[in-house]
């Protein structure tokens, strides 16, 4: 078992919220009580029961789901959740090197997770400048968009460039110390961003689009070029981003179809620079998900410590 788990990209405080789940249930008594066609993957119980170490925890806020005036009230009310599940002694959040240093300390002995909060799409930014008072709360990496085109970039979904103000938000980040995650970022907006900002770079949830052709995922030139960013990939365990012809309702995959994935990141941008962003419960469940996989404590028959935390965390170390 590796000394410290780490789960790159997980929507705890939007499970919460959105869908009303209460986290700090173990798995078991979730699935029985929760209405929600997805059967849940994660609890803090369950990350507990894993040994999970840390997580990047998101401040994550669907633009199509809710009003543009509302985008900075909810990402606060995900940050207020957080912060009281850290008075309840529940996790620790990661704000500063000092914090990080403690909690790997900390960790073997009282197992509480630690969290990294990452805005999963600066949609709840109004501005640039809007960055330093959530850095202040404790941010430490951001997404420019998810999915759809914003003020600051285009997404997956609906490609375009980086904008003026998206160059704007770079030069915020670098300055503060808030890394970039590229997950999301459609192809051009995302080499530009490579070219514009010399932070730590990172993307926490995507997989590869040399084996499923979609803007969603990375191509080999950027995971090249994140790689020797000295960048990390976390790859996603949900069968949708693993085969193409995977569609909701089928067979769950097997398990092959996940280190496929993993081969061929590890092939292209070396093994130290893998790792886990399992997105879980970000809008997929257990019937999406690879047979053999049903909670955290799975995770651990997928690799060797490197790919199961060690180089997250190594990355974490060079610059957090």
């Amino acid at each position: 078992m590796p000394s410290f788990l780490v789960d790159a990209h997980l929507d705890l405080a939007w499970n919460a919220r959105a869908l009303g789940r209460d986290l700090t249930l173990p798995l078991e008594a979730l699935r029985a009580q929760d209405p929600h066609p997805d059967t849940p993957l994660v609890t803090l119980p369950s990350l507990k029961e894993a040994g999970v170490a840390l997580a990047f925890a998101t401040l994550f806020v669907d633009p199509k789901e809710v009003p543009p005036g509302a985008y900075e009230e909810e990402a606060l009310a995900q940050l207020a959740l957080y912060e009281a599940w850290e008075k309840r002694g529940l996790v620790r959040v990661l704000r500063e090197r000092e914090d990080l240093l403690a909690h790997l300390k900390r960790f073997p002995e009282d197992r509480v997770l630690g969290l990294v909060l990452l805005m999963e799409g600066a949609h709840p930014l109004p501005s640039p400048g809007a960055l330093g008072a959530w850095r202040r709360r404790g941010l430490r990496l951001l997404s420019l968009t998810w999915a759809t085109k914003n003020a600051y970039a285009g997404g997956n979904a609906e490609p375009g460039p980086l904008t003026e103000a998206g160059r704007a938000l770079l030069g915020e980040m670098e300055a503060l110390g808030v890394a970039l995650d590229l997950s999301h970022l459609a192809e051009e907006a995302a080499w530009e961003a490579l070219k514009v900002y010399r932070g730590p770079v990172a993307a926490t949830h995507a997989n590869c689009r040399a084996l499923v052709p979609s803007e969603r995922h990375l191509s080999d030139g950027l995971l090249r070029v994140l790689a020797e960013r000295e960048g990390v990939l976390g790859l996603v365990p949900f069968n949708a981003f693993l085969d193409p012809a995977w569609k909701r309702g089928m067979p769950r995959l097997p398990l092959e179809a996940f280190l496929r994935h993993k081969a061929h990141a590890e092939a292209v941008m070396g093994p130290g620079r893998v790792g886990l962003g399992t997105d879980w419960d970000g809008g997929f469940g257990l019937e999406a998900v690879p047979q053999g996989l049903d909670r955290h404590r799975d995770l651990l028959a997928l690799g060797e410590e490197g790919f199961l935390g060690g180089n997250w965390l190594r990355w974490l170390l060079g610059w957090f």
